[in-house]
């Protein structure tokens, strides 16, 4: 095995800052510096493959653990690339065997003894619900074997804060929590350290409601000025405060001082003013065959948490196309076709940032809460 440290390709990087840039209104970092040292980085898993793509604007190159399903087509690999993983789900649907490829905890023990870092989604796939799904015990058995082989090493959690996952030109908040040297001993105290430290940053509402409340106030303090995440976070822990669950204090980076409404005055509709429909109009007309195919690819999807991943694939596949159809106008009547090309750019520009939309609080209500872009 090489004793170079993996990177993620340039080409994945390059495209994710394209879709980062593109796709979201803006994607701010909070909290922590992130560690330099050779680190086990433990993210939250909220929206699909996409959270890949914002993690690098605070993790930069450092690879991850990755489902195989991500790496069976080259088209696929321009986007992904990091160490495979066969899960459960992947041997159901693509009938792969668990060891079609090599031990991905041997892979990520190997890359942090290198001197690299690897990025890790304990939960294994993604959900858009109140809180986290349950974590595997990989997290802990990769630190345990890194603490037998006296590997120096730290671990640092990450979480994102959408604010509408399934959301063209929304923003994302990513909260950096603090780095730490695990002191467990055992296999289920480490778990439990590990679990614990991204609990504490990441979204882990008690239920529907409480995660409703919440998300209204980090819009309202969004929408003035305020960041989303470190929001979300404060009035998080306020909530389970005053629920009596125990909760450390946050660290003064992540506070805000702004004191916002009761979250359940709080209006997630937006004003008359900032739905601007001519905008929309403008960029489906700017970008017709992007548009047309990132709508078509976005209805292969199976939850809003990977809306945004099959949008983005379809309208990429769509760049060339539409790329070759504006050549055409401009050879044929160069005038209309920078017009043409300068209100789409403005539309996509003034596009509006698409309110936040409500987990349904008892099973009917889902019918009430269609996404609205």
């Amino acid at each position: 095995m090489s004793s170079t440290p993996l990177i993620l390709p340039r080409r994945c990087r390059f495209l994710g800052w394209l879709v980062r840039t593109l796709y979201y209104r803006r994607v701010s970092v909070r909290g922590d510096s992130v560690s330099r040292r050779p680190t086990l980085f433990l993210l939250s898993h909220r929206n699909g493959a996409t959270d890949g793509q914002i993690y690098m604007t605070a993790l930069g190159d450092t690879p991850s653990l990755i489902s195989i399903q991500l790496l069976r087509h080259w088209y696929l690999r321009l986007f992904f690339a990091g160490i495979p993983v066969v899960r459960d789900k992947d041997r159901i649907r693509y009938g792969i065997a668990a060891d079609a490829v090599p031990s991905p905890v041997r892979a990520a023990i190997a890359q942090i003894k290198n001197g690299g870092s690897l990025c890790l989604y304990p939960e294994g796939t993604s959900a858009w619900q109140a809180h986290p799904l349950p974590y595997h015990n990989g997290m802990a058995v990769i630190v345990a074997r890194l603490k037998a082989a006296g590997v120096d090493f730290d671990v640092q959690p990450l979480a994102a804060y959408y604010s509408k996952p399934d959301g063209f030109r929304s923003r994302v908040s990513i909260i950096v929590g603090t780095a730490f040297r695990p002191l467990g001993e055992s296999i289920a105290d480490l778990q439990a350290e590990l679990a614990n430290a991204l609990d504490y940053i990441s979204v882990n509402a008690a239920d529907n409601a409480a995660f409703n409340r919440i998300q209204a106030r980090a819009w309202r303090g969004a929408r003035d000025g305020a960041d989303y995440g470190a929001v979300f976070l404060r009035t998080q822990a306020a909530e389970n405060t005053a629920q009596n669950c125990p909760e450390k204090p946050l660290p003064a980076t992540w506070l805000v001082t702004r004191a916002y409404p009761p979250a359940n005055t709080v209006d997630l509709r937006a004003s008359k003013a900032e739905h601007r429909p001519w905008a929309k109009v403008l960029f489906a007309l700017g970008f017709p065959l992007i548009a047309a195919a990132a709508l078509l690819a976005g209805r292969a999807a199976d939850g809003r948490n990977n809306t945004t991943f099959f949008r983005v694939l379809g309208g990429a596949a769509a760049v060339v196309p539409q790329i070759l159809l504006w050549l055409t106008a401009c050879y044929c009547a160069p005038l209309p076709a920078l017009l043409w090309l300068v209100l789409g750019i403005c539309g996509w520009y003034y596009y509006p940032e698409p309110a936040p939309v409500p987990l349904a609080e008892h099973p009917d209500a889902a019918a009430d809460h269609a996404a609205d872009e």
